[in-house]
């Protein structure tokens, strides 16, 4: 099976794909039989008629979602993102359609979402028992994952230096504030000085040429009055 790029776009934007979901209780033991069980009928269908589709089976695991997902795509993102599918592709490329295998829980990795790719649909299609087969051995591990992350014990993020780090540097900026204010003050104390000591040096001056010229006037006048006797 093959599709247009923008064909599939447009049919998982206007939802005319099949789609159904199924809730079920805890599975026990905890296996992919139950959760297969539910969607593998519905899926099968699809495969006939050559139709897009999302078939999922949800169920819990020490009270937190598990979510499996049988789902038709052309690249190992689920159908939510279809935005993002023609970033991989271009637009009028014809491609083959596949089935994907996702499961969605808190316990199984840290992005919360294990995907695995089970073939082209001409794959599935040619060998079904083989195929059902593998998704039923895929999912019993991502489901042992599950178990596996909820016995985990939990590790609390230390975020409190983290929350320390931008105070410091806010503290710094305002020391460097500071410095910047106080530069203009000392420039201009220096200028103030320097106007003093230029009229000092100046008045000295002329005070000492006045009184050499009042001294030697009345020396002359003593000099004459003697010779005229």
């Amino acid at each position: 099976m093959k599709i247009e790029v923008q064909a599939f776009i447009n049919q998982i934007q206007d939802q005319t794909y099949l789609t159904d979901e199924y809730e079920l209780a805890t599975p026990e033991p905890f296996t992919s039989a139950p959760l297969l069980a539910a969607i593998q009928p519905a899926i099968e269908k699809a495969l006939e008629k050559q139709t897009l589709a999302s078939f999922s089976a949800t169920t819990t695991y020490h009270d937190e979602p598990v979510k499996v997902t049988l789902e038709t795509g052309i690249v190992n993102l689920p159908l939510q993102y279809i935005k993002k599918v023609n970033q991989f592709f271009d637009e009028a490329a014809i491609v083959d359609v596949k089935l994907y295998l996702y499961v969605t829980s808190p316990w199984i990795n840290r992005s919360g979402m294990r995907i695995d790719e089970i073939g082209t649909i001409e794959t599935v299609a040619a060998d079904s028992p083989a195929a059902w087969a593998k998704i039923s051995e895929l999912l019993d591990q991502d489901l042992l994952a599950v178990v596996a992350g909820s016995e985990a014990p939990k590790v609390v993020p230390e975020e409190q230096p983290a929350k320390k780090a931008p105070a410091k540097k806010k503290a710094t900026t305002k020391k460097k504030a500071t410095a910047k204010k106080k530069a203009p003050a000392k420039k201009a104390t220096a200028k103030k000085t320097t106007t003093k000591k230029a009229t000092t040096k100046k008045a000295a001056a002329k005070k000492t040429t006045t009184k050499k010229a009042a001294t030697k006037k009345p020396a002359a006048t003593k000099k004459t009055t003697k010779k005229a006797d």
